[in-house]
């Protein structure tokens, strides 16, 4: 893909969202740039920083034996596209730090060598409420 449209940095989130669920490693790694940098603040205010192995291999172990479409909630609240930068807001329902959390995620990508990339996501995590 050679497009940093709209319509392809939002077909990209729908992507990221897919092989995140699917513990998809080899498609991940094309959408996370080699230095992303991941932080994620939980409820209790306790700051989480990866780097893409860190991360990959946490997503590996969260989404290990679960179902792929039961975790593919999302509402987009923001997707804007800036010439080559990119972003979006948005909020998940996903097996990430608990059984089952909400996370607000502040997601950065970059094109770069034909395709959107992931650099930056900044994430707040919190117990989802409705599945308790």
């Amino acid at each position: 893909m050679t497009d940093n449209s709209r319509d392809a940095l939002h077909a990209k989130v729908q992507d990221l969202m897919k092989y995140g669920t699917s513990a998809n490693m080899e498609e991940l790694d094309k959408i996370y740039h080699k230095d992303i940098v991941v932080m994620d603040l939980n409820i209790d205010g306790r700051l989480v920083t990866l780097n893409k192995q860190d991360f990959m291999a946490m997503l590996k172990e969260a989404f290990k034996d679960k179902i792929p479409e039961e975790h593919m909630w999302a509402k987009i609240h923001s997707l804007t596209v800036n010439g080559d930068r990119g972003h979006v807001l948005i909020s998940r329902k996903i097996p990430v730090g608990g059984p089952k959390m909400h996370i607000e995620l502040s997601i950065d990508f970059l094109f770069e060598d034909g395709r959107w990339q992931v650099t930056r996501e900044v994430n707040f995590s919190r117990p989802d409420v409705l599945a308790a």
